[in-house]
């Protein structure tokens, strides 16, 4: 079996003393790769619409045990496959795509994120009603989502 490079996977922002890694499946995922480098566990949010953390401990992912929340607004809920409840979405959402003989092009949105599903997804609720499936990573560019994600900073050695 090929083992994975977990460095590769992850999204790296580089600063002037350190390097911060996000994208982590799960909370023992980073505390290993902290280990491993001399890192420490920090949370960050993506507060901007934009691709920039900033340190925010304000959702106590460390201490809910927890590597992704996003909040979009009052009318919005966003469930991560770790949330209670996502399964239940995903699922009726995969039924609706086995009733589904002629797919609208709303349809084919929907069943066509089959994928997504599988893998570390986000569905976007708008008033209950699924709006969107999509990745953690895409979650950032929603308009007004706040993201927040446990991250590895690890300082950088000097050369």
């Amino acid at each position: 079996m090929e083992s994975e490079n977990i460095v590769e996977r992850l999204t790296k922002y580089g600063f002037d003393n350190s390097n911060l890694y996000t994208g982590f499946k799960s909370v023992g995922e980073a505390r290993k790769f902290a280990e491993e480098r001399n890192g420490r566990l920090v949370e960050v949010g993506f507060l901007d619409g934009n691709d920039n953390p900033v340190e925010d401990s304000s959702q106590n992912l460390i201490s809910e045990n927890k590597y992704y929340k996003a909040f979009a607004g009052p009318d919005y809920r966003i469930l991560h496959s770790a949330d209670e409840g996502f399964q239940d979405i995903a699922e009726k959402l995969k039924e609706r795509k086995n009733e589904i003989t002629e797919k609208s092009s709303d349809e084919k949105y929907f069943s066509d994120s089959d994928s997504l599903l599988e893998e570390d997804a986000v569905i976007v609720l708008f008033k209950d009603e699924v709006q969107e499936v999509t990745s953690r990573e895409r979650s950032k560019y929603l308009m007004h989502t706040k993201v927040y994600e446990l991250a590895v900073e690890v300082p950088k050695t000097p050369e």
